[in-house]
This record gives structure tokens, sequence and C-alpha cells, in this order.
């Protein structure tokens, strides 16, 4: 049996890439227009649907084109060690969890945050190594561009692609757009979430355990 956490909004109360993206628009602010419309759409959009998924990749986009593989590594990096360092940024109860689960080799990370930029933040939190999925890019002229995007119920399947009928004992998780994984874990612990997923988990008959702080 393994243990499955969320990243943004468990193992970091920062949302990750979204730390990264304003990061880079801060060197160019005459997209902070198109990248607020944008954004606002997405929050406004449900959890659990496409379009949320859609207009965060749009942002991606925009924000970081032009950026070379190396010099996003470098800013993935950069990113992952400041947000480690915030003494607040994840709750002492999830860390503990996220360390046993390490430790005794059932523990993995699944998340829509790319993969070069969550390696680091869990090689700063001390679990390096740890398997983990995560969205992965590819690089051209243009910048980096999604290649695959983990989220939904797209999770279910990079779990299952190196698991094949593995039982989830406990996800950790804040967000509605981990129903799918939900519905196939055997205990579900809601971290610090909104009201909106509490509902949204409560309206698809999903059980969960609620952990605040």
């Amino acid at each position: 049996m393994i243990t499955v956490f969320d990243l943004d909004g468990v193992l970091s109360r920062a949302d990750t890439m979204a730390t990264l993206v304003l990061a880079r628009l801060r060197a160019r602010p005459w997209l902070v227009l198109p990248v607020a419309v944008l954004a606002l759409t997405a929050a406004l959009a449900p959890a659990a649907g496409s379009l949320r998924p859609r207009c965060n990749r749009a942002v991606v986009h925009v924000v970081l084109s032009g950026l070379s593989e190396r010099e996003y590594a470098r800013l993935a990096v950069r990113t992952a060690r400041q947000l480690a360092a915030r003494p607040d940024n994840v709750g002492p109860d999830v860390l503990s969890a996220l360390r046993r689960a390490a430790a005794d080799g059932t523990g993995i990370v699944t998340t829509a945050t790319e993969r070069t930029l969550a390696a680091a933040y869990l090689e700063a939190l001390g679990v390096g190594g740890m398997p983990l999925l995560a969205s992965r890019f590819r690089f051209s002229d243009r910048g980096p561009r999604f290649a695959d995007h983990n989220v939904g119920g797209r999770k279910v399947e990079t779990l299952e692609a190196i698991h094949p009928g593995a039982i989830v004992d406990t996800l950790y998780t804040d967000s509605a757009s981990d129903l799918p994984l939900a519905r196939q874990s055997r205990r579900t612990v809601l971290v610090d979430a909104r009201p909106r997923s509490v509902r949204e988990f409560g309206r698809h008959g999903i059980a969960f355990e609620p952990l605040v702080g």
C-alpha cells in the first residue's frame, strides 16, 4: 500500500508554479494584464473541470516564453529553495507524514507542478529521490510548453503506469481536482481545503478527514 501526496496546497502552502511564474513576470510587466485575465478565469472555473488547467497552462506558456531549458532550470531551483526556506510553507503534521512515508518507501508525490521545480522543492525539504509524478515540459525556441500536464484524471493514469493495481492507503490533497484519485483511495485527508473543495468532495460522496494547519 502507498501514501500519495499532492504538492501545492499540501506540501507547499504557496503554489510552486505560480511563485515561479510571478518571479519571471516581474521582469516582463507588460504581460500582467493578459495573465491577470487568464488567472481570474482559472480561479472562477471548477477545480474538477478542464477550463482551469487550460488557463493555467496558457499562463505558463505566455510568461515563460523564450526561456531556454538551462535558464528555466536555474529559475526552478532558485524558486524551490526560496519556498522551502519559508518556515511556515508546510504544516508540521504533513511534513512528518511525508518524511515517514519517504523513510519507509511507501510515499509518492503526484503534482501538476513541472518536474524540475517539484524535484528541487522535495530536495530542499530533505526528501530528494522520493518517487515523483509531475508535469513535464518540452523546450523549443519559443520556450517551454507542457508535454504532459499531470492533473485530474491524468494523476490516476501516471500512478497506474508505475504501480499497476496499487492500493492507495492514504491520499493527502487540498483540491477537488484530485477527485479521480480520491475515488481510488481508502482514506483521503483534505489539507487546509477551501470551502469550495470541501463541498465538491461532499457532493461526490467522497469521505474525507480534514487537516488544518
